[in-house]
Protein backbone atom coordinates (compact mmCIF):
# COMPACT_ATOMS: atom_id res chain seq x y z
CA UNK A 1 0.00 0.00 0.00
CA UNK A 2 2.85 2.39 0.80
CA UNK A 3 4.31 1.82 -2.68
CA UNK A 4 0.98 2.69 -4.31
CA UNK A 5 0.79 5.96 -2.36
CA UNK A 6 4.42 6.75 -3.20
CA UNK A 7 3.67 6.36 -6.92
CA UNK A 8 0.58 8.54 -6.61
CA UNK A 9 2.61 11.24 -4.83
CA UNK A 10 5.20 11.30 -7.58
CA UNK A 11 2.58 11.83 -10.30
CA UNK A 12 0.61 14.67 -8.72
CA UNK A 13 0.99 18.31 -9.68
CA UNK A 14 2.36 20.41 -6.85
CA UNK A 15 2.62 24.10 -6.05
CA UNK A 16 6.34 23.49 -5.52
CA UNK A 17 6.82 23.00 -9.28
CA UNK A 18 7.99 26.30 -10.80
CA UNK A 19 5.94 25.87 -13.98
CA UNK A 20 2.79 25.11 -11.99
CA UNK A 21 3.34 28.13 -9.75
CA UNK A 22 4.01 30.40 -12.72
CA UNK A 23 0.83 29.19 -14.44
CA UNK A 24 -1.25 30.37 -11.47
CA UNK A 25 -0.27 34.03 -11.83
CA UNK A 26 -2.01 34.84 -15.15
CA UNK A 27 -5.07 32.92 -13.96
CA UNK A 28 -5.18 34.99 -10.77
CA UNK A 29 -4.77 38.16 -12.85
CA UNK A 30 -7.73 37.07 -15.03
CA UNK A 31 -10.05 37.27 -12.01
CA UNK A 32 -12.16 40.34 -11.38
CA UNK A 33 -14.21 41.20 -8.32
CA UNK A 34 -17.53 40.88 -10.14
CA UNK A 35 -16.90 37.50 -11.74
CA UNK A 36 -19.59 34.92 -10.99
CA UNK A 37 -18.75 31.36 -9.99
CA UNK A 38 -19.56 28.27 -12.03
CA UNK A 39 -20.66 26.64 -8.75
CA UNK A 40 -20.89 27.44 -5.08
CA UNK A 41 -21.75 30.58 -3.18
CA UNK A 42 -18.40 32.34 -2.98
CA UNK A 43 -18.08 35.75 -4.53
CA UNK A 44 -14.73 36.32 -6.23
CA UNK A 45 -13.49 38.53 -3.34
CA UNK A 46 -14.59 35.94 -0.74
CA UNK A 47 -12.86 33.15 -2.69
CA UNK A 48 -9.62 35.15 -2.87
CA UNK A 49 -9.82 35.81 0.90
CA UNK A 50 -10.43 32.07 1.44
CA UNK A 51 -7.31 31.17 -0.57
CA UNK A 52 -5.27 33.81 1.26
CA UNK A 53 -6.30 32.25 4.59
CA UNK A 54 -5.58 28.69 3.42
CA UNK A 55 -2.13 29.54 2.07
CA UNK A 56 -1.29 31.62 5.16
CA UNK A 57 -2.32 28.69 7.39
CA UNK A 58 -0.05 26.41 5.38
CA UNK A 59 2.83 28.76 6.02
CA UNK A 60 2.00 28.80 9.74
CA UNK A 61 0.93 32.47 9.57
CA UNK A 62 -2.72 31.93 10.49
CA UNK A 63 -3.58 30.29 13.81
CA UNK A 64 -5.81 27.25 13.37
CA UNK A 65 -7.77 24.91 15.59
CA UNK A 66 -6.67 21.31 16.03
CA UNK A 67 -7.61 19.05 13.13
CA UNK A 68 -10.78 17.06 13.54
CA UNK A 69 -12.83 14.51 11.64
CA UNK A 70 -12.04 11.37 9.68
CA UNK A 71 -10.19 13.15 6.84
CA UNK A 72 -7.58 14.31 9.35
CA UNK A 73 -6.37 10.71 9.75
CA UNK A 74 -4.11 8.65 7.53
CA UNK A 75 -4.92 7.16 5.01
CA UNK A 76 -8.15 9.16 4.52
CA UNK A 77 -6.22 12.42 4.29
CA UNK A 78 -3.95 10.98 1.57
CA UNK A 79 -6.93 9.63 -0.38
CA UNK A 80 -8.75 12.96 -0.31
CA UNK A 81 -5.69 15.01 -1.20
CA UNK A 82 -4.15 12.72 -3.81
CA UNK A 83 -6.76 10.36 -5.21
CA UNK A 84 -10.41 11.34 -4.90
CA UNK A 85 -11.99 14.00 -7.11
CA UNK A 86 -12.98 17.15 -5.30
CA UNK A 87 -16.67 18.02 -5.44
CA UNK A 88 -17.80 21.15 -7.23
CA UNK A 89 -20.55 21.56 -4.66
CA UNK A 90 -19.95 23.04 -1.24
CA UNK A 91 -17.48 21.05 0.82
CA UNK A 92 -16.89 21.63 4.52
CA UNK A 93 -14.09 24.13 4.96
CA UNK A 94 -12.19 24.92 8.16
CA UNK A 95 -13.85 27.92 9.80
CA UNK A 96 -10.53 29.80 9.80
CA UNK A 97 -10.63 29.78 5.99
CA UNK A 98 -14.10 31.34 5.94
CA UNK A 99 -13.55 33.90 8.72
CA UNK A 100 -11.08 35.97 6.70
CA UNK A 101 -13.02 38.85 5.15
CA UNK A 102 -12.13 40.29 1.76
CA UNK A 103 -10.09 43.46 1.73
CA UNK A 104 -9.48 45.87 -1.12
CA UNK A 105 -9.44 43.81 -4.34
CA UNK A 106 -6.02 44.86 -5.66
CA UNK A 107 -4.40 44.35 -2.25
CA UNK A 108 -5.93 40.89 -1.89
CA UNK A 109 -4.81 39.88 -5.39
CA UNK A 110 -1.28 41.06 -4.54
CA UNK A 111 -1.40 39.04 -1.28
CA UNK A 112 -2.57 35.95 -3.16
CA UNK A 113 0.30 36.25 -5.65
CA UNK A 114 2.77 36.67 -2.78
CA UNK A 115 1.42 33.69 -0.83
CA UNK A 116 1.51 31.44 -3.90
CA UNK A 117 5.16 32.39 -4.43
CA UNK A 118 6.16 32.01 -0.78
CA UNK A 119 4.39 28.65 -0.49
CA UNK A 120 6.14 27.45 -3.62
CA UNK A 121 9.55 28.57 -2.38
CA UNK A 122 9.08 26.88 1.00
CA UNK A 123 9.31 23.51 -0.72
CA UNK A 124 8.47 19.95 0.23
CA UNK A 125 11.48 19.45 2.48
CA UNK A 126 10.48 22.22 4.90
CA UNK A 127 8.61 21.72 8.12
CA UNK A 128 4.87 22.21 7.72
CA UNK A 129 2.21 22.85 10.36
CA UNK A 130 -0.84 20.69 10.97
CA UNK A 131 -3.63 21.19 8.45
CA UNK A 132 -6.92 22.15 10.11
CA UNK A 133 -8.74 19.72 7.81
CA UNK A 134 -6.17 17.01 7.06
CA UNK A 135 -3.97 16.86 10.15
CA UNK A 136 -0.30 15.89 9.87
CA UNK A 137 0.89 15.97 6.25
CA UNK A 138 4.18 15.46 4.50
CA UNK A 139 5.66 18.38 2.60
CA UNK A 140 4.78 16.61 -0.65
CA UNK A 141 1.15 16.33 0.44
CA UNK A 142 1.10 20.02 1.38
CA UNK A 143 2.35 20.90 -2.11
CA UNK A 144 -0.34 18.80 -3.79
CA UNK A 145 -3.03 20.10 -1.43
CA UNK A 146 -2.15 23.73 -2.05
CA UNK A 147 -1.98 23.17 -5.82
CA UNK A 148 -5.34 21.36 -5.91
CA UNK A 149 -7.02 23.93 -3.63
CA UNK A 150 -5.90 26.99 -5.60
CA UNK A 151 -6.64 25.28 -8.93
CA UNK A 152 -10.08 24.14 -7.70
CA UNK A 153 -11.15 27.69 -6.83
CA UNK A 154 -9.67 29.27 -9.93
CA UNK A 155 -11.64 26.74 -12.01
CA UNK A 156 -14.70 27.63 -9.91
CA UNK A 157 -14.38 31.12 -11.41
CA UNK A 158 -13.48 29.80 -14.89
CA UNK A 159 -9.89 31.02 -14.97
Amino acid sequence: MVTVFARILEQMLTIFDTAVRQAFHPRIDALDAGRTPAWGRFTAPAMVAHLIAALAAGLGELPIDAPRGPVSWYPMNVLVIHVLPWPAAKAKSPHEFLATLPGPWKEDIAKLHDLVDRTSRKGADSEWPLSPAFGRLSGKSWGVLQYRHVDHHLRQFRV
